[in-house]
Order: structure tokens, then C-alpha cells, then sequence
């Protein structure tokens, strides 16, 4: 092997023209891998990929033919002519500006680099509609499992002996609204497979939030739809109670992930917030699922008035509203589930800021809006003592809410 790499050396150091390389993967491209593969004599498993025109191609086959290109007298390279690793075509490739990258690295920042490459490919591959077909995600490792969680083990052994997860699928059967534009509520696994999979799985995707290396989000326009939506993500953050991750489309990974909270060890704001609107019209919230995860982090995945712990039926309210400026601090929201929350925004009730008792709108009593607990004392965590006194403020300025003295506890409705 020595003496090859020696040869490959001395026989690409004749390779000069990054034309010839563009040329030879424009061919790439046209014919296909397989055929282009099979035209020029080059098969086997392929380790190293070299980027052109933002999609990936195979190394040592495109610096053979690309050769070829450039010296038309002498042909394209065979295979056994030269080496295909770090000091033969990788070593040429880089050495006319192009990238090459290694499908099985045994780092974090080179398995990263394959993500990011992949992910920029798959951009190439999409439709008009921005959807990708299943076997493609399949041939360039995105996703390959039946349902759930994705470890490619295999591959990212070296890496971490128990594998590093890659992509999970979100079908949208169960949690329909956890899927946005931002990012994705991604709940765990619960099969009850055998061999502790479920807990793997979980492992597998805290470990690539340490690592600091994206995963594919693989999602279909239709439960029964041969298309596939493939997306790069970054894990933000977990709760183990509510057993469910944050992860973010954001292009870069989060300086922080969050697994616990740590908020009362952070200044408090109570405003800033990062709503936008989207053609003018549709307003965006890019913070509101990692609010979601850090108020369940703070509280707990339960709605403390109703009792509430269904994930589908639970929201993060926010006590100064988004609309209004109010900041994404979990100490400026509670978990409420959905229809109180609705009423909640309505101002059908506030919380006192110093008793914590739910205080009503008048003719309304705390049944009347499905409280069965009108108080959050016995929260161990309580909001920020301003976000608490903002809310209040703003409800009992309202006129409806004090038409006769003022408010009342939640218990005794007025006529």
C-alpha cells in the first residue's frame, strides 16, 4: 500500500485543473453513481466524498476520470493505479480548493462535517415541493429505520461505542402540532421493546446533543406518501418527566443545551421577545416550543390549576403576553392546559400576585372555567414576582373585571 500511495503521489500530482474535476462530476451527475461507477471500472464501498457544486460525489473515482479529462492523451486513471485515501485523491482534490469529506469519521467535528455535507446535497435532490423520495434519504444514511429513532451504530461506532443517533422520524399521528417551522417537539420513544431500546434510543440523541452534531427530521406530507420532508436539527434540550426533546432548525447548533432549570440563577427580563410576521401577515413565534420545554423543565409537565397532564392538551402560557413584548424567561409563563389557557388570554381570570389565588372575571366562578385547584401555592417554582404583578395589573385595568369594587376570589360570582 505504501509503495501505491507513493505512485498515486507522483500520478495526481499531474492532476492541476479544477475544470477537469468539475467536468468529471458533471458527467457524475448526468450518467448516475452506478453507471458512472461501473463505466470507468470503480466499485466497492466508498468512504470519501468530494464536494462540488454542493453535492457529493465519490473521491477516488472522480479524481480518476477527472485525470482523464486533463490529460486526454493518457486517459482516465484505473482504480488500481492509485490510491484512493488521504495521500492519493483526497490529498488532489483538496489541493484544487475542493472539500472532501469522510462518511465514516471516528470524530464528532468530521461525523458534523458529514451531516452538513449531506444535508446540503439532499437540498439538490428535492422536488419542486421540497420533498425528497424515501430511498434517497435511505442511500445517504438520513433515516433508516422503520419508525422512531434512528442509530446508525454501524457507522458511528467509532464515535461511541453505543452509536450516535442520526434522524428520527415524525410521522405527526400522535403529535400533530409539535412539528413547526422552527423546530420540533420530539417525544420519546415508548415501545417497550425489547433490550431497553426505547432508553438507547434516548441515549442516542443526548449524546448528539453533546457531541454538538445535527439530526435529520424526517417527516411525510401524508401518513401513506412516498415523499419525505428531510430537515437539519439541533437538540436544545430534554426534560426527563415529560420525557420529550426541543429541536430547532436554526442553521447553527444552540451555545447552550438545556436539560434542567436553571433559571432563578439567571438576571430576569420581563420583556424581549422574538415574534415576527411571515409574507406580512402570519405571525411566527421561533421561541414558543423551547419556552414550552423550559416551563415544563420549571414546573412540571402538569397544569397546576386543572390537574392536566396530557402533553397534547398542555400549552405554555405567558403572563406578559408574546404580542406584548413579554420575554421567553420561564419565570414569565406556567403550564396551562390548552382551553384555560384560551381563557386565560380572554382575561376570564388572573392570578393575585401575592395570594396566588385565581381571582374570576365577574359571573364566572373557578368550575365554571374547569379549576379544580383555584390556587398555585403549593407550586414549588412560582413565576417572577413582576411577571406575576404585570399580569395582574393589565387584567384588573380591565373594566368588565371590576365593574363593582373590584375583584373577587374565584369561589363567589356576582350578578
Amino acid at each position: 500500500m505504501r509503495d501505491l500511495e507513493g505512485v498515486a503521489e507522483m500520478i495526481l500530482d499531474g492532476l492541476t485543473e479544477a475544470a477537469a474535476v468539475r467536468k468529471a462530476a458533471e458527467e457524475y451527475r448526468a450518467l448516475g453513481r452506478t453507471i458512472f461507477r461501473d463505466r470507468y471500472g470503480y466499485g466497492g464501498v466508498q468512504r470519501y466524498w468530494v464536494v462540488v457544486d454542493g453535492q457529493l460525489h465519490d473521491a477516488k473515482a472522480i479524481a480518476g476520470v477527472a485525470y482523464g479529462h486533463q490529460r486526454p492523451d493518457m486517459g482516465p486513471l484505473r482504480h488500481d493505479q492509485f490510491s484512493g485515501g488521504e495521500a492519493g485523491a483526497n490529498r488532489a482534490l483538496s489541493r484544487l480548493g475542493f472539500t472532501v469529506v469522510n462518511s465514516k469519521p471516528a470524530t464528532a467535528d468530521g461525523e458534523r462535517t458529514w451531516r452538513l455535507s449531506v444535508n446540503q446535497h439532499l437540498a439538490h435532490a428535492k422536488n419542486t415541493s421540497g420533498y425528497v423520495t424515501a430511498d434517497v434519504v435511505r442511500v445517504w444514511g438520513a433515516y433508516g429505520g422503520g419508525q422512531g429513532v434512528w442509530v446508525d451504530s454501524e457507522r458511528t461506532k467509532e464515535i461511541d461505542p453505543a452509536g450516535v443517533a442520526v434522524g428520527v422520524l415524525h410521522t405527526g399521528i400522535h403529535y400533530a402540532d409539535d412539528l413547526s417551522d422552527d423546530g420540533i417537539l420530539y417525544h420519546y420513544p415508548m415501545t417497550n421493546r425489547a433490550g431497553k431500546r426505547d432508553d438507547s434510543e434516548i441515549d442516542a440523541i443526548k449524546k448528539a446533543a453533546e457531541l454538538r452534531v445535527p439530526l435529520f427530521v424526517i417527516s411525510k406530507p401524508t401518513p401513506s406518501s412516498r415523499w419525505r420532508e428531510v430537515r437539519l436539527a439541533w437538540v436544545e434540550g430534554w426534560d426527563d418527566r415529560a420525557r420529550v426533546f426541543s429541536l430547532t432548525f436554526d442553521g447553527q447548533a444552540p451555545t447552550k443545551v438545556l436539560s434542567h432549570d436553571d433559571s432563578d440563577n439567571q438576571p430576569f427580563s420581563l420583556f424581549g421577545n422574538n415574534s415576527r410576521r411571515a409574507n406580512g401577515s402570519r405571525k411566527q413565534r421561533p421561541g414558543q416550543r423551547l419556552f414550552k420545554l423550559r416551563v415544563i423543565q420549571r414546573y412540571g409537565s402538569r397544569c397546576p390549576l386543572t390537574g392536566v397532564t396530557v402533553p397534547e392538551m398542555l400549552d405554555a402560557a405567558h403572563l406578559v403576553p408574546d404580542a406584548a413584548g413579554g420575554s421567553s424567561d420561564p419565570r414569565n409563563g406556567l403550564p396551562m392546559n390548552a382551553a384555560l389557557h384560551r381563557a386565560f388570554d380572554s382575561g376570564l381570570f388572573a392570578i393575585h400576585p401575592e395570594t396566588f389565588e385565581v381571582q374570576t372575571q365577574p359571573g364566572l366562578t373557578a368550575a365554571n372555567l374547569g379549576i379544580y385547584v383555584a390556587t398555585i401555592a403549593d407550586l414549588p417554582k412560582k413565576p417572577h414576582s413582576d411577571a406575576m404583578n404585570w399580569r395582574y395589573e393589565w387584567w384588573a385595568a380591565q373594566p368588565k373585571n371590576a365593574p363593582d369594587g373590584g375583584p373577587r376570589p374565584a369561589g363567589s360570582a356576582r350578578t
